[in-house]
């Protein structure tokens, strides 16, 4: 036992009881002081009203806006690239590792991961620019419709 450890003493020792605690609290809380009154249903349904009003203002800008989800940019690059990334650094760790078990001397897991990566990247973006011209030769073809 080290010197900050002292024995339990025979209270401490003790099994409590099952009698519920009191809570100690001050007497100058329960004693002379009031409670507030209540909210009524008048006055939740007024803010319910307001609160409603908003959210409705918000879903109208919401489907106006309407962005694509492919056009979003993660850090800077394009979804698909992201993706594209990603995939390639688990990939290229998991390369390393099979090439360990096949006994194969490998480079360092980070340089798999990084290469991988670079590659899905390049895929991701060959996709990426697979949608954009498919995108906007829609946008010619609307256009031309609409022209005639």
């Amino acid at each position: 036992m080290s010197e900050n450890q002292q024995p339990l003493t025979e209270e401490e020792q003790a099994v409590p009881s099952a009698e519920p605690m009191e809570p100690d609290l001050p007497e100058a809380v329960g004693a002379g002081e009031e409670t507030l009154p209540a909210e009524t249903d008048a006055d939740l349904s007024a803010e319910d009203e307001a609160e409603d009003a908003e959210t409705e203002d918000e879903e109208l800008e919401a489907e106006e806006e309407d962005i694509d989800p492919a056009d979003v940019k993660i850090f800077g690059m394009p979804r698909v690239c992201f993706h594209g990334a990603a995939f390639g650094v688990a990939g290229g760790y998991i390369l390393c590792g099979l090439l360990g078990l096949a006994g194969i001397p490998a480079p360092s897991p980070t340089v798999c991961a990084i290469a991988c990566a670079v590659v899905g990247y390049f895929i991701g973006k060959y996709f990426d620019k697979k949608r954009l011209a498919a995108k906007e030769a829609e946008a010619a073809a609307e256009a031309a419709d609409g022209a005639e």
